[in-house]
């Protein structure tokens, strides 16, 4: 092969190497679908789904807006839609054991009228919920889920090492449960708000209003609540082997389950009490401090 001849075909090998990176580089194709259904008073919405997100939002009217957007072939979509109109569902549904975290995502975006039960299941996406009422059932692996804007709801929570987030929620019913990951909450009152964790931390800022019973739970987390010089609560801070520490002038209770030892525990009482608020940990550090 000749000088000329040589130079050419090593050009031809180097453009067709850039053009198989181009190739390799290039995002996978995306598919978009919406699918409106109807829902009767008191139905519920399901979605099931592995990776991407999954966000809810309120509708008009009484019907479901689902828009599913996937990034490959080797994932469909699956919806349900019962006769009497009860129950919708949109279920992710990985072809290949081989597809990778891109191939297999799914992103929904749903709209859900108020005052129904939704059910949202994940292994890594991420659940976001905002200015919706209903019954709440969210569990994930490892996605961040987000509730914000709700009142007079049922909220039940289930994550591992997925972070819990909770914000401006009114008269609510919730039941949070984490093995890793943290829960935060702000502005969240109600009847009942029951948080336990096994390793995360709980943090909480608001005024534990509502005469609700609170309780927050975790072996080896830390708790952090801050309130109001507002704030009409009885509170007791228990820690077994972590340190408590209370900056809130509390008055001290008279009668107690517990005879309370300094560093360890502690209970007390502000205004009328109107609020019960319960604070435990094996070996997580425990602090109250006012706002």
């Amino acid at each position: 092969m000749n000088r000329h001849h040589l130079k050419t075909a090593l050009g031809v090998v180097a453009l067709s190497a850039t053009l198989l990176g181009s190739t390799l580089a290039l995002p996978l194709p995306n598919d978009t679908r919406k699918q409106t259904f109807n829902l009767a008073p008191g139905g519920s919405v399901s979605i099931v789904n592995g990776g991407g997100s999954v966000t809810l939002h309120p509708s008009t009217g009484r019907q479901v807006v689902i828009t599913a957007t996937r990034y490959s072939d080797k994932v469909e979509i699956d919806f349900t839609n019962t006769p009497e109109a009860r129950r919708v569902e949109a279920r992710t549904h990985v072809l290949s054991a081989k597809s990778t975290s891109d191939e297999s995502r799914v992103d929904y975006d749903v709209a859900v009228p108020a005052g129904i039960s939704i059910v949202v299941n994940t292994s890594t996406a991420p659940i976001t919920i905002e200015n919706v009422d209903g019954d709440f059932s969210f569990s994930s692996d490892a996605g961040q889920i987000t509730v914000r804007n709700a009142a007079n709801s049922f909220v039940h929570v289930h994550s591992l090492t997925a972070p819990v987030s909770l914000s401006n929620l009114t008269g609510v019913h919730a039941e949070i449960m984490s093995s890793g990951g943290s829960v935060q909450m702000v502005s969240v009152t109600g009847p009942k708000v029951k948080v336990s964790t096994t390793s995360g931390d709980i943090t909480y800022q608001g005024d534990c209003s509502g005469g609700g019973a609170y309780s927050l739970v975790t072996h080896s987390g830390a708790i952090n609540v801050t309130l109001p010089e507002t704030a009409s609560v009885d509170l007791s801070a228990q820690s077994v082997s972590g340190s408590v520490i209370n900056d809130f002038p509390f008055r001290e209770r008279s009668h107690n389950t517990f005879v309370p030892t300094p560093g360890r525990s502690f209970a007390g009482t502000s205004h009328s009490g109107s609020s019960s608020v319960e604070l435990q940990s094996f070996s997580g550090r425990i602090r109250v401090k006012q706002q």
